[in-house]
């Protein structure tokens, strides 16, 4: 699991991902998708429990993870 500590080089992002299921290994492309991009841990998180409620019904989950802004 990423440490959530200060890069020299980078400043850290949280990507909220999608990923719907069935998975197809043969195109894994159409089953990850970065949603949307936050410089907030809580507030990505946040998002994540938002579409997870409102998509309940759907064949998805939606989790958060941290990432590297490169300007």
């Amino acid at each position: 699991m990423a440490l959530d500590q200060p890069h020299l080089k980078f400043s850290h992002v949280y990507a909220v991902v999608r990923v719907d299921f069935p998975f197809d290994e043969q195109y894994p492309g159409n089953h990850i998708m970065v949603v949307k991009v936050s410089r907030s841990k809580e507030a990505a998180e946040a998002e994540v429990v938002r579409l997870n409620e409102i998509n309940t019904d759907k064949s998805c989950v939606y989790i958060s993870c941290i990432s590297r802004l490169i300007d």
